[in-house]
């Protein structure tokens, strides 16, 4: 009987504990897994910053009462090479050790799909404010969410503008080999297959690394080819010096040039000059610091604290350390599955306005379509896509 009562003090002591444990800790470790330099680098920074004013934001919250539980933000790195995941995998490693809730990242899409096994055996949600493929809903698994939207959403628009709009048929494939160009370039493909039999039978196709790529033979490739129009896939750093050489060709005077979201216009103009990328037409979803107080006061903030604007990489980053909050906050988060349950009901009013899951764990966001006149993106128009038409149909007359 004295061991029993023995075991049962041991079992109720035990429960005590794992009690305590699960219920009674409010403090919660966030991991962030962004690269800081490479080809991600510029999209790192955004993203790294806007997380970071997000912890100050967190802090005043804090302080005023709105925000119960006490948050430590831990930052780890993801490799400069989109193509290379094992730094990502290695801090993962580090961060599941130290007992993180969830985590921010990755922003390469290879580095996501990477991490999404890991996130899912060890239950930790992992939110990505960057990574765009379509091959994350398809491979992602329960646990992984992503506050920017697929790259269907992108390529249908594109699609939209460039055969439906425009009537361009001719449309050339270029693209980095990196998971990213690859999943943008795919959605292309799938859509203009629908509107087009005159595409080309192949896709130009060059290393993920701009210091070992020979854009002058990429761009052969491209001459030979005579498109009506090329699409570019891949990061700004890669964009830059294929831009520079398809301008200084004669040949490709007239041919259009479309790529995505990954075009950061302020880098790339800085880079080349207002001259070479005009009419250069791309897709990225609306940011506009001037919206409303809000956005325009934390892009006084970012500017002030970092001494450059913000793009919407900032705000994904800002928005993506707030969404986890407000999930952790309503839930137990020592129970994993009660903060992925959260997360697929949420409705957060962040910076890029409301953002709620769907059952794959991705945003709905539409796309714009801009291009770029005197050094500036600026809105491509009804009346723009009619005189693309129109002086396409007159020249191949």
């Amino acid at each position: 009987m004295k061991l029993n009562i023995k075991v049962l003090s041991a079992a109720l002591l035990m429960g005590v504990f794992l009690f305590s444990s699960c219920y009674q800790s409010n403090d919660v470790k966030i991991g962030v897994i962004i690269p800081q330099e490479g080809s991600l680098g510029d999209y790192g920074f955004q993203i790294i910053s806007g997380i970071e004013l997000a912890e100050e934001a967190l802090k005043k919250r804090k302080a005023q009462g709105e925000v119960v539980k006490n948050y430590q933000i831990i930052y780890e790195n993801e490799s400069a090479d989109p193509n290379k995941v094992d730094v990502a995998l290695s801090s993962f490693d580090r961060l599941k050790n130290q007992g993180v809730s969830a985590i921010i990242g990755a922003a390469s899409s290879s580095a996501t799909l990477a991490l999404a096994e890991l996130a899912n055996q060890n239950q930790i949600v992992l939110l990505s404010p960057a990574s765009s493929s379509p091959d994350i809903n398809k491979e992602g698994g329960d646990f992984v969410f992503r506050n920017y939207p697929s790259d269907t959403l992108e390529a249908q628009a594109l699609s939209n503008v460039i055969f439906q709009r425009c009537r361009l048929q001719k449309v050339l494939m270029v693209r980095s080999k990196n998971a990213y160009a690859e999943g943008i370039t795919f959605e292309l493909l799938r859509f203009a297959r629908k509107n087009s039999s005159t595409l080309p039978n192949h896709v130009v196709k060059f290393d993920s690394d701009p210091s070992t790529v020979d854009f002058v033979a990429a761009v052969d490739a491209i001459v030979l080819e005579d498109a009506d129009a090329v699409f570019l896939g891949g990061y700004t750093d890669t964009l830059i010096p294929l831009i520079s050489e398809i301008r200084s060709r004669s040949e490709l005077k007239d041919t259009y040039l479309f790529t995505s979201s990954s075009f950061l216009p302020g880098k790339v103009v800085k880079a080349l000059g207002p001259e070479v990328v005009e009419d250069v037409i791309f897709t990225s979803y609306a940011w506009d610091p001037n919206l409303d107080p809000r956005t325009s006061d934390f892009a006084k903030e970012f500017d002030t604290k970092f001494g450059t604007e913000s793009t919407i990489y900032a705000a994904t980053g800002y928005d993506a350390l707030m969404i986890l909050v407000d999930a952790i906050e309503a839930v137990n988060h020592r129970l994993p599955k009660e903060t992925r349950s959260q997360l697929n009901k949420i409705e957060h009013a962040g910076l890029l306005g409301e953002t709620d899951f769907n059952k794959r764990g991705d945003v709905t966001r539409i796309p714009v379509v801009y291009w770029m006149k005197g050094g500036v993106p600026t809105a491509l128009t009804a009346d723009d896509m009619a005189e693309i038409k129109r002086a396409y149909l007159t020249r191949v007359e």
